[in-house]
């Protein structure tokens, strides 16, 4: 009578339907929710979505990838460093449109890591941004990705440019899904908010707009839309 009543019982419960979690749950399609880990506080740390690169694999700190616009159209290119006005050095981040040949390699690094694997750039990460190319004793503006301050000569707008330095607080990015729905990714710059100077400082998309011939990544109201593409090295690289 009791192994009845246990039957009874379990029958009972997996035919009931949780509306928290889905209509379509049952015991031969469990649902599985999001797992996380802890933090040195013993918070739970939920586990963000990883970004995926063009193979469809997850980006990692200090691997070399390509930037590369998502569309097929005019602005299809690759993201690189060129030189406008008087500068002596290139130090401006633009998308090279057509020539994706003229795009530099890159770099991200994660400014306060997620759930393991510590190696693995999930969505909204703090990251820092970098060219992986050497400097030259003649050109030597740094690698590193930050936002400039507004530009009075194209209407207060502020580009990325490049930086010696790592951590400066206009140096933080993060990496988005540029859609819920879609496979591309947008780029975003949000301040340092761990600064008692910006404790709530907004994050901005990263767009582009056309200055001295170039397609300058700059903070704007219609993000552009990119794609990762990793490096492979050949045996020489070694």
């Amino acid at each position: 009578m009791k192994s009845i009543f246990s039957f009874l019982l379990l029958t009972t419960f997996c035919l009931l339907p949780f509306v928290a979690f889905s209509s379509t749950f049952t015991c031969d399609n469990p649902i599985f929710l999001p797992t996380s880990t802890d933090d040195d506080n013993g918070f739970p740390l939920l586990e963000l979505p990883e970004v995926l690169d063009s193979n469809g694999e997850p980006l990692r700190v200090g691997e070399e990838y390509r930037i590369l616009s998502a569309t097929s159209e005019a602005r299809r290119g690759a993201v690189g460093l060129a030189k406008i006005g008087n500068a002596k050095c290139p130090n401006v981040v633009v998308l090279h449109a057509g020539d994706i040949q003229l795009g530099l390699p890159v770099k991200f690094y994660t400014r306060h890591p997620g759930p393991p694997p510590l190696n693995v750039i999930r969505e909204t990460n703090q990251i820092n941004v970098m060219f992986s190319t050497p400097n030259t004793q003649r050109c030597d503006n740094g690698n590193f990705w930050m936002v400039g301050k507004p530009d009075e000569t194209a209407q207060g707008l502020r580009f990325v440019v490049t930086s010696r330095v790592p951590e400066v607080p206009d140096g933080v990015f993060q990496i988005e899904k540029f859609t819920k729905a879609s496979p591309f990714y947008k780029i975003r710059h949000c301040p340092d908010r761990s600064l008692s100077t910006c404790p709530k400082c907004p994050c901005s998309d990263v767009g582009l707009t056309s200055q001295s011939g170039h397609s300058r990544l700059a903070l704007t109201d219609q993000p552009f839309s990119f794609i990762f593409k990793k490096v492979q090295k050949s045996c020489t690289d070694a």
